[in-house]
């Protein structure tokens, strides 16, 4: 089961790693994250929520995205 944020934000960033968003974009909604107050673990174990009904390539897709939100990403990406 997906673990729950901020309801809308969840949509939104779920439908953003569905539709294979560029990470600039994916990086925008998790810098709304992190100005709602959010840390990077609480966005980390979302991220991992998501992985349970994932498919290969949505997996993998995933996994970039909680590269960036753990840091290890080119300073460029970082968010927290």
């Amino acid at each position: 089961m997906m673990k729950t944020l901020d309801k809308p934000l969840d949509d939104e960033l779920s439908g953003a790693l569905r539709r294979g968003d560029d990470l600039l974009s994916i990086r925008e909604i998790l810098l709304k994250y992190r100005d709602k107050g959010f840390s990077a673990i609480s966005v980390n174990e979302l991220l991992g929520s998501m992985r349970g009904d994932a498919d290969e390539e949505l997996e993998d897709r995933i996994l970039e995205v909680m590269d960036i939100v753990t840091g290890f990403c080119a300073p460029a990406l970082e968010v927290w």
